[in-house]
């Protein structure tokens, strides 16, 4: 399919503009990256309950489709609706809006490690009635203070 500026645009686009209507957008959060090119993502949406005239939250999970396997949870994500490219999938990740901080968990594990271990070793260096340093408190003919 051409436009009338000659660019091609995919058919299902094309199709959707000539009813004047644009392709189905969602924006959601990434919950899951744990598949190979497949993320899950909840989309919110908050609307006026017809009986009980109060504003209500409702989640839904879709399963899109991530190319590049750029997204990590937390992920703020645009979807664009696109044509059943499995049993579930019928969501592409157009675009990530916001990403989610990345922490490197090891890095922080070993950091609280040797901080515990520090602490430990104080503890009983000051139960023992040793100081935590050790030659620290001694003086220039080695006799502790």
């Amino acid at each position: 399919m051409t436009t009338d500026r000659g660019r091609r645009v995919a058919p299902a686009l094309a199709r959707a503009r000539r009813r004047g209507r644009a392709m189905k957008e969602l924006v959601g959060r990434v919950a899951s990256n744990k598949m190979m090119k497949t993320v899950t993502v909840v989309v919110e949406r908050l609307f006026r309950h017809p009986r009980l005239k109060r504003f209500v939250r409702a989640r839904k999970k879709y399963a899109a489709h991530d190319e590049e396997n750029a997204c990590n949870p937390g992920d703020l994500v645009r979807l664009r609706h696109s044509r059943p490219l499995s049993k579930t999938k019928r969501w592409v990740v157009d675009e990530i809006l916001k990403r989610e901080r990345q922490f490197d968990r090891e890095a922080v594990n070993a950091a609280v490690k040797e901080r515990v271990r520090t602490e430990k070793m104080e503890r009983a260096a000051g139960s023992r009635g040793f100081a935590a340093s050790g030659a620290a408190d001694a003086d220039a003919t080695g006799k502790a203070v």
